[in-house]
């Protein structure tokens, strides 16, 4: 009985470890590209830069409380507050 629970224990804690150093986990491939395989990727490649390339160009920041808020101080002057409760 001690035994099952020893080895239990043992292979439980080396499953982490095991999953740490899979390649698969790694990124590395496990077989060469395909012709047909890198020609698909070369047109999901062309295809995502097309549709980025659509994209506009960000018009710059917008304040829709622009007209709400009151204007800054000038520089150097601070905004006097009152400290009624």
């Amino acid at each position: 009985m001690r035994n099952t629970v020893l080895a239990l224990v043992i292979v439980a804690m080396a499953t982490p470890a095991y999953a740490q150093f899979s390649p698969n986990l790694a990124g590395a491939a496990s077989h060469p590209k395909t012709d047909v395989e890198v020609k698909q990727e070369q047109e999901r490649e062309a295809g995502y830069r097309s549709g980025v390339s659509k994209i506009p160009d960000a018009k710059g920041k917008s304040d829709p409380w622009s007209g709400v808020r009151n204007a800054a101080p000038p520089p150097g002057q601070s905004q006097s507050r009152s400290n009624t409760k």
